[in-house]
C-alpha cells in the first residue's frame, strides 16, 4: 500500500462519519457494501446488512455531533484490505434533554472498491475523573 492509497481509505471513513454527523443517511449508505456487517461487542448485538445498520442510526434518539479525532490505517496483504481506525467523540442529547459524551473507537474494514465492508465499534461514556486518584493525575479539559 502506498500513502495515497492509505490516505483514500481514511478519507473514505471520514466521509462516512462526516455523513453521520450531518444525517445524511443515504450518503453514508452509499459507502457501505450491502452485505455490510456491524459488530458491537458491549451490547452483544451484530447488525447484518447497511440498510439495518443505517436505520438503526436514522432512528437513534436524541441529536448528536460528531468528530473524529484519531485516525490510522494499515494495508492488510494477505487479505487485501484497508483496515481504517478511528477514534471519534459523539456529543449526544438525549429526547429528554441531557447531554452525554461518549468516544466510539471503530475498526472499519474497506476492500479496493473503497466500499466498507464491516465495522467493529467500542463505545466508551466519559465521565468525571474519581476524586480518590485525582492527586495521581492531570485531569485534561
Amino acid at each position: 500500500m502506498n500513502d495515497h492509497e492509505g490516505a483514500e481509505a481514511v478519507g473514505i471513513v471520514c466521509k462516512f462519519w462526516n455523513y453521520f454527523n450531518l444525517c445524511e443517511w443515504d450518503s453514508a449508505k452509499n459507502l457501505l457494501a450491502e452485505d455490510f456487517e456491524a459488530y458491537w461487542p458491549q451490547s452483544k448485538e451484530r447488525v447484518i446488512g447497511r440498510d439495518n445498520f443505517i436505520e438503526i442510526n436514522r432512528n437513534y434518539p436524541g441529536s448528536r455531533k460528531i468528530q473524529v479525532e484519531n485516525s490510522q490505517c494499515e494495508y492488510d496483504r494477505w487479505d487485501k484490505i484497508y483496515k481504517v481506525s478511528t477514534i471519534t467523540n459523539i456529543k449526544w442529547e438525549k429526547p429528554n434533554g441531557k447531554k452525554e459524551e461518549l468516544y466510539a473507537i471503530s475498526f472499519f474494514e474497506i476492500d479496493s472498491d473503497e466500499i466498507i465492508n464491516s465495522a467493529l465499534e467500542y463505545w466508551a461514556v466519559t465521565y468525571p475523573a474519581p476524586a480518590w486518584r485525582k492527586h495521581l493525575v492531570e485531569v485534561l479539559k
